[in-house]
């Protein structure tokens, strides 16, 4: 039976990929002479024969190879992502926001890999990048164990800055690089006084329980706040899952049946705790207030939330900006990010 592909052979697909020497030869021009055209090169060449090598390289279907054009000391235009879970709302935030900005303002490539809250994988991934010869790359972090392997990772990431590739982060990662975050003991902070200014008293905290260098520090931010003013805090930490959410919930609310208000220190946390307190049939924020983080976009949620904004998109567009400012020699001062107060409808003074 014919097939649209020739094969070698050994039975596999055999090579049809138009090569750069493959359009000169048909245009009838040099190898340099067809390259400077179809890359755009400011080397004059007649335009007659520059419009002849365009039409070869479309008619056959040429590709550039943007690997070897990297390899051949050419500047790198792809940068590489790595998210914890691409399930979490949270890195869909970070990776609309990269990816946008990556293509619309440089013109850059943003590879984005899903580590699902494996810190292996974190590893293995940033190898890849580096090998695959990226400019830069981004780290987030929240919600898996940022120590395990953080050795590892240091190590890795000095490689490859020695290398020139710039590495930078969403959040503290323990590492030697740009990080581009709020300060997250102040959002953990501004949340906790949220709940103090509205009265409240009896007050629980839900926070995820890996080790995570952000939620440790939004968790030292609001427990610090909440101690000044004498409130006894009831702590449940939990998986950064929905449905450890919904496992832990009830238990929370039973050890104490008089409790007023919710604080959740990742934007993730917060939804649930939402969720899980309507299908308790909780009135929120009449019986329960709720107040918690927010990077995401919340508006598919029947109800707004009141949290302080983490500025997540806003921090991922400048470490974007930081890494294509570095491949051109005009990288600017890291910019200060500031948590906000996001006003919402969880909010209520205790009943």
């Amino acid at each position: 039976m014919p097939t649209n592909a020739t094969r070698a052979k050994n039975g596999t697909p055999a090579r049809s990929v138009a090569r750069l020497v493959d359009i000169a030869h048909e245009a009838g021009v040099s190898t340099s002479t067809a390259g400077r055209v179809l890359r755009n090169s400011h080397l004059p060449v007649a335009p007659a024969v520059a419009q002849k090598v365009r039409e070869v390289a479309q008619r056959l279907g040429y590709v550039p190879n943007v690997a070897a054009r990297n390899l051949r000391g050419a500047q790198p235009r792809t940068i590489g992502l790595v998210v914890g879970d691409m399930l979490d709302p949270y890195y869909g935030t970070v990776a609309e926001a990269v990816t946008e900005r990556a293509e619309s303002v440089h013109g850059f490539l943003a590879v984005v890999c899903n580590i699902q809250r494996d810190p292996s994988l974190e590893l293995k991934y940033c190898q890849r990048l580096w090998e695959h010869r990226v400019a830069g790359l981004i780290l987030t972090g929240g919600g898996f164990d940022q120590h395990l392997h953080a050795a590892e990772l240091g190590r890795l990431a000095r490689s490859m800055q020695a290398a020139g590739v710039t590495v930078c982060t969403l959040g503290p990662r323990l590492i030697d690089a740009p990080m581009f975050c709020v300060d997250n003991a102040l959002a953990g902070r501004m949340a906790a006084t949220q709940l103090l200014a509205a009265g409240h008293r009896r007050i629980g905290v839900v926070n995820g329980h890996a080790r995570s260098e952000t939620g440790r520090l939004r968790l030292a931010g609001c427990l610090d706040a909440l101690k000044e003013a004498g409130t006894r805090v009831q702590l449940c930490e939990v998986d950064y899952r929905a449905d450890a959410v919904k496992a832990a919930l009830p238990g929370l609310l039973a050890r104490t049946p008089r409790i007023t208000a919710i604080l959740a220190t990742s934007d993730f946390m917060s939804q649930a705790v939402v969720g899980c307190l309507q299908a308790l049939g909780v009135a929120i924020p009449r019986q329960i207030s709720v107040v918690g983080m927010r990077g995401t976009d919340l508006s598919s949620l029947s109800v707004r939330i009141t949290s302080v904004d983490v500025q997540i998109a806003e921090s991922s567009r400048a470490a974007l900006d930081y890494i294509a400012g570095r491949t051109t020699g005009s990288a600017k001062a890291l910019p200060v990010l500031v948590p906000l107060l996001s006003p919402g409808d969880t909010l209520a003074p205790p009943g």
